[in-house]
């Protein structure tokens, strides 16, 4: 019988870049042309979804003792739950961003892996840029989103192959 190697850890960042990827799509879509929201309707439904997945990596975390890893996973899975049930304000999304700039800086003091912590820095600027465009309503800020959304998607597929590649050595049959 085959060892199972993935662990929540994994499962929340590929639910992270889930989310980040067509969030990415639709705002680079939005900067080329400003009236299209059909699919950004759609995306709150399947955002909500994968926060619950998000939840589920928070609530393994807490199971394995990461205090760390289960207060990450339960705020992003609350922001993520949050952008596609009202999508966001001002006032929300930058007080999100603000939580994870925090969390960064835990990340940082706790020497967590680099990737991990800048995977913070995307996940900030993300929701910090999303609200500056709702209030702002200018094109650019969608794009920064945008550009954010893909650095997200970029460094959690890669910390998630990294955290499952290393689970792995030595442990899982091939």
């Amino acid at each position: 019988m085959t060892e199972k190697c993935i662990d929540t850890t994994a499962m929340g960042l590929f639910f992270v870049a889930l989310v980040s990827l067509p969030i990415a799509m639709i705002c680079f879509v939005q900067y080329a042309d400003s009236s299209y929201g059909l699919a950004a309707e759609q995306l709150g439904k399947f955002v909500m979804i994968c926060a619950g997945f998000i939840l589920l990596a928070a609530i393994g975390a807490y199971r394995a003792g990461s205090n760390f890893g289960a207060t990450v996973f339960a705020l992003v899975a609350a922001g993520v739950f949050y952008a596609g049930w009202a999508g966001g304000d001002i006032y929300t999304n930058v007080s999100l961003g603000v939580l994870y700039l925090v969390a960064f800086l835990w990340s940082y003091l706790a020497k967590n892996p680099p990737v991990l912590t800048t995977i913070l820095i995307t996940t900030a600027l993300i929701f910090i840029f999303g609200g500056v465009a709702v209030a702002e309503g200018t094109d650019i800020w969608v794009l920064l989103k945008g550009i954010a959304a893909v650095a997200n998607f970029i460094l959690t597929l890669y910390l998630a192959f990294f955290l499952v590649k290393a689970e792995c050595d030595g442990k899982c049959a091939e």
